[in-house]
C-alpha cells in the first residue's frame, strides 16, 4: 500500500518539483553550454583574425621584398648597359682611329706600336 500512495504522489504532485529541478538543470547546462561555445567562437575568431594578420603581414613583406629585387635588377641592368654602352663607343672610337690610320702605313704602324706600349 505504501509503495501505491508514493508512487502516485511522484506521479501527480510530489514528483512535480524534482522535474522543475530537472528542468531548470536542463535549461542551465544549455545555457552554459551556449557560452561556453560563444567563448569558443570568440577565442577561435581571435586565433583567426591573428592567423589573417600574420598572413597579410606575409604578403606585404613579400611584395616588398620583390620590389627591392625588381629596382636592384633594373639598376643592375642599367649599370651593364651603361658599360657596355661604353665598351662599344670605345671600341667603335678605336675603329674610327684605325680606318683614319690606315689611310698611311707609316702611321699605322706607329699606332700599332704605341697601342702596345698603352696596353703594357
Amino acid at each position: 500500500m505504501m509503495v501505491l500512495v508514493l508512487t502516485s504522489c511522484s506521479i501527480f504532485g510530489g514528483g512535480s518539483d524534482k522535474k522543475k529541478e530537472e528542468e531548470k538543470a536542463k535549461k542551465e547546462s544549455k545555457s552554459k553550454a551556449s557560452s561556453a561555445k560563444k567563448e569558443d567562437d570568440s577565442i577561435i575568431n581571435q586565433e583567426l583574425k591573428k592567423q589573417y594578420q600574420m598572413y597579410n603581414e606575409i604578403i606585404q613583406y613579400k611584395v616588398k621584398q620583390e620590389n627591392k629585387l625588381f629596382k636592384q635588377s633594373e639598376e643592375r641592368y642599367k649599370k651593364l648597359k651603361e658599360q657596355s654602352d661604353k665598351a662599344s663607343g670605345s671600341k667603335s672610337e678605336e675603329g674610327a682611329d684605325k680606318e683614319d690610320k690606315s689611310s698611311s702605313k707609316d702611321d699605322s704602324d706607329s699606332s700599332k706600336k704605341k697601342e702596345d706600349q698603352n696596353k703594357q
